[in-house]
C-alpha cells in the first residue's frame, strides 16, 4: 500500500514539474513574437526612389490623391510608417504643397521634424498617446502648414511650429465642421510658435461644446508653462478670442478683428473659471496667470459682440502679466475694459 502511495506522489509531482517546465517553454517561445515589434528601414519602405529621402511622395503619400492609406508591404497607415522613419532614424518629413485628407498625430512622438510647404491637414494632434502615456517632445514643424480643424498640444515638451494657419472648410473637415482653433492644454511647456493665424472659430450645436476661445492655453491643476508666440492674428471668432492662464509666456502681438460674434449654445464651463463666465465673451481674457509679458494688443470692435473687450481677470500683481500696449479700434461702452479688484495684469498704454 505504502509503495502504491509514493508511486501517486511521485507521479503528481513529476508530472506537475514536466507540466511547468513545458509551460516555460512555451512561454519563452510565445514571448517574442508578443514583445517584438517589426521594423522597417527608410530603404525597405520607399516606393517611389526618385523623390529624396523624407520627402513623402517617396513613401506613397502624395496632396490630393485618393490613394494615402495602408502601405503595400506593412499594411500600416502610410503616415505611421514616415513617422516611424522620422523618430527612428532621424530622417527630416518634406510634405508639399497641397491637401491631405488626413489629420497629423503626433501623440507620444519624440524628436520629429517636418518641413510643410503649405501642407494642409485635419486636426493636428501632439498630445499623449494612452497606452503608452509616454510625453510628445522635441518636435519641430517649419515652414507653414494648415489645418482644417485645430491644433491640439496637451502634456508636450519643447514644441516649435513656424507658421500655422487654421481654416474651417466643412467640406475638407473630417468632421464636416468649422474650424475648433488652437489649444495649448495640460502640462504643456516650451511651446514656440511664430505666427499663429485663426480665421474663423466656431459655435452652434452640441459638437461645439468645447470651444471656447480661438486661442485657449490653459490646463487646471497643470497649467501650461513657457508659452512663446510671436503673433496671434484671429480673423474671426465666434466666442472668446484669446484666454490665457499659465505661467512664463510671452506673446509679441495679438490681433483680434471680430469676436463674440456666435452662440453660446451648449458651452461647457471653462478651465480656473467661474460658471456662466465662459459665456461672458471677450476679445482677451487672462485668468489666473504669471509671470507674463505682452507687448500689443490690437482689438476691433466694430463688427464685435460679447460683453467684454478685455476681461483682466484673477491674478497676482507680485507675479505680474505686463501688457505694453492695449489699442482698441472703435471702442464701444457697452464692451468695457474690466480689471477685477485682484487682477494680476499691468496695461502701460491703453489707446482707445
Amino acid at each position: 500500500m505504502k509503495n502504491h502511495i509514493f508511486l501517486i506522489i511521485f507521479s503528481i509531482v513529476f508530472f506537475s514539474c514536466n507540466s511547468k517546465e513545458q509551460l516555460k517553454k512555451k512561454s519563452k517561445k510565445i514571448e517574442p513574437t508578443l514583445l517584438t515589434k517589426k521594423t522597417y528601414t527608410e530603404n525597405q519602405l520607399s516606393l517611389h526612389k526618385k523623390y529624396k529621402i523624407g520627402d513623402v511622395r517617396r513613401y506613397g503619400i502624395f496632396p490630393d490623391s485618393a490613394n494615402l492609406y495602408r502601405h503595400p508591404l506593412t499594411n500600416n497607415p502610410k503616415i505611421t510608417d514616415v513617422l516611424d522613419i522620422a523618430e527612428n532614424e532621424g530622417v527630416e518629413l518634406f510634405f508639399p504643397k497641397g491637401h491631405y485628407n488626413l489629420p497629423l498625430i503626433l501623440d507620444s512622438r519624440e524628436n520629429i521634424k517636418i518641413n510643410s510647404d503649405s501642407a494642409e491637414f485635419d486636426i493636428i494632434h501632439i498630445t499623449i498617446n494612452p497606452k503608452t502615456k509616454k510625453q510628445p517632445k522635441n518636435i519641430e514643424i517649419k515652414g507653414t502648414i494648415i489645418s482644417f480643424d485645430q491644433l491640439g498640444i496637451s502634456g508636450a515638451n519643447n514644441v516649435k511650429i513656424d507658421t500655422i494657419i487654421i481654416k474651417s472648410d466643412i467640406v475638407k473637415s473630417a468632421l464636416k465642421m468649422r474650424a475648433r482653433g488652437c489649444h495649448i492644454y495640460y502640462g504643456s511647456k516650451y511651446i514656440s510658435i511664430k505666427y499663429l493665424e485663426i480665421y474663423d472659430f466656431g459655435s452652434g450645436d452640441k459638437r461645439y461644446s468645447n470651444n471656447h476661445a480661438a486661442l485657449t492655453i490653459d490646463g487646471m491643476g497643470n497649467q501650461p508653462k513657457n508659452v512663446l508666440i510671436d503673433k496671434v492674428y484671429i480673423k474671426s471668432t465666434d466666442r472668446h478670442g484669446v484666454y490665457i492662464t499659465g505661467e512664463n509666456h510671452f506673446i509679441g502681438n495679438i490681433v483680434i478683428d471680430k469676436f463674440g460674434v456666435g452662440s453660446s449654445n451648449y458651452m461647457l464651463p471653462m478651465q480656473d473659471a467661474d460658471l456662466i463666465e465662459e459665456k461672458l465673451f471677450s476679445a482677451v481674457w487672462i485668468n489666473k496667470c504669471y509671470n507674463s509679458i505682452i507687448n500689443n494688443i490690437y482689438i476691433n470692435n466694430i463688427d464685435s459682440k460679447g460683453f467684454f473687450t478685455a476681461n483682466f481677470d484673477e491674478g497676482d500683481l507680485k507675479k505680474p502679466v505686463i501688457i505694453q500696449n492695449l489699442e482698441v479700434e472703435n471702442f464701444n461702452r457697452t464692451l468695457p475694459i474690466r480689471f477685477v479688484k485682484n487682477t494680476g495684469v499691468k496695461v502701460g498704454l491703453i489707446i482707445k
